[in-house]
């Protein structure tokens, strides 16, 4: 009888690992491919959605051009904030989702206390705006083919995300936070340019621990003590992943993050 070198099919799985490895490994880029194509429409989309009309923000909630600039008055940093989250986060791989003009990644760089930072922004006139600094990433399209961090910030940005759109915005934070997530939400009635998903903080407590984050309530309050905008006072919070270890085995069985 004649021998092939086909896989056998064994109750609709292969026997063949490379088999297996060369089939995952191609869905996976295609995913990633798809990922990056959805991006790149939705950078296009809500720049004509900016350019058509006088709002200040995209229907994703993305900050149009003139609204985008660090000096538009539209965008506060917290500079006192900043020495404590550099050191919080020393020697760690960093990211921030939703860093507006980039500021943060900026200030933080100048200390030299982080492994790395990569600053990503809704904002379909991001990258222009920050000089750089701030690459274009639609939040509320699932993102895959960016690095696995350790932390991921994301400081007032949740509220500017549409509820329909909110599970896919967590499930990216989730999924490329190897350590933990700094997070700061609008509490429900705080008001401001573009809030269309306040949520109290119990709200956002439960969700992160059915997640399987907990709160670090020292370094939560370390960090909301030396805030002085009065918002990340109130609303900052330290989430620091349950099981790492869970974590891991998952990113090897399913390659989340790439």
């Amino acid at each position: 009888m004649m021998k092939t070198n086909c896989p056998t099919e064994v109750s609709g799985k292969t026997n063949n690992p490379e088999f297996n490895g060369e089939v995952l490994n191609g869905v996976w880029k295609m995913r990633n491919q798809l990922s990056q194509q959805l991006n790149e429409m939705s950078r296009t989309v809500g720049r004509l959605q900016c350019e058509n009309s006088n709002k200040e923000t995209s229907n994703k909630g993305g900050w149009c051009k003139d609204t985008s600039y660090e000096d538009s008055g539209s965008h506060l940093t917290d500079k006192a904030l900043i020495p404590t989250l550099s050191s919080f986060l020393r020697g760690k791989k960093v990211a921030s989702f939703g860093d507006g003009p980039g500021a943060y990644k900026r200030e933080i760089l100048k200390l030299g206390q982080v492994k790395s930072y990569d600053a990503y922004d809704g904002a379909p006139f991001c990258e222009e705006t920050s000089e750089g600094r701030v690459k274009f990433m639609d939040l509320t399209i699932p993102q895959y083919g960016i690095p696995l961090y350790d932390w991921i910030l994301s400081l007032e940005v949740a509220e500017h995300i549409p509820k329909r759109y909110e599970s896919v915005y967590l499930d990216n934070i989730f999924r490329h936070a190897r350590a933990g997530i700094i997070l700061s939400w609008a509490t429900r009635n705080q008001g401001g340019t573009g809030h269309i998903n306040e949520q109290s903080p119990q709200y956002v407590l439960d969700i992160m621990e059915k997640n399987g984050f907990y709160r670090d309530e020292k370094s939560s309050k370390q960090l909301r003590k030396s805030s002085t905008l009065w918002w990340l006072a109130k609303n900052t919070n330290v989430y620091r992943r349950i099981s790492y270890k869970q974590f891991e085995e998952n990113n090897t069985i399913f390659k989340w993050y790439l």
